[in-house]
């Protein structure tokens, strides 16, 4: 199923149009939050408006290798050819059911690692870490808004910008 952006924002009842609302504002509230958390460590805000560079950049500053977000960057790929090759050509389902498991499990392993190290990173606990995994926009807005202190861990691949 394709996702078709303009479908998504549907004003046609007051349910979908209040639901249109609450997700538009959920993005502004993320998309603020992600600018605040960034230039708390040290780096330029408007980073945190870059597909793929933002992810890139908040890897590097909760101390992720890399490589994670080759890993990441390789298995959207492969999941965007798959679903193309879906349409192309007649695909086993059995393949594309095993492949978007690895990629599932991988990008759900991934974003939990990348919220435990941001949390460690501003000095968050267990609790907190939790409620991140489960309620992301609230908890990242608590970060960004809050008094924590971003601390750099040792095996951090980027270093504070000069502002």
């Amino acid at each position: 199923m394709d996702f078709d952006f303009f479908e998504f924002l549907d004003f046609s009842t007051p349910l979908h149009t209040a639901l249109t609302i609450y997700a538009i504002i959920v993005y502004i509230i993320t998309v603020i939050a992600e600018w605040r958390i960034l230039v708390k460590a040290g780096e330029k805000g408007w980073k945190s408006l870059i597909p793929f560079y933002n992810l890139y950049i908040s890897h590097e500053i909760v101390g992720m290798a890399p490589t994670w977000f080759i890993l990441e960057v390789v298995f959207w790929v492969i999941e965007l050819t798959l679903e193309t090759l879906e349409e192309i050509v007649e695909l086993p389902p059995e393949i594309a059911l095993f492949f978007g498991s690895v990629i599932g499990v991988f990008t759900v392993l991934s974003e939990v690692i990348h919220i435990i190290k941001l949390c460690k990173c501003f000095g968050k606990g267990r609790t907190f870490t939790i409620g991140m995994i489960i309620i992301p926009y609230v908890f990242s807005a608590i970060i960004a808004f809050d008094r924590s202190v971003y601390t750099m861990p040792q095996n951090a691949h980027h270093r504070k910008e000069e502002t």
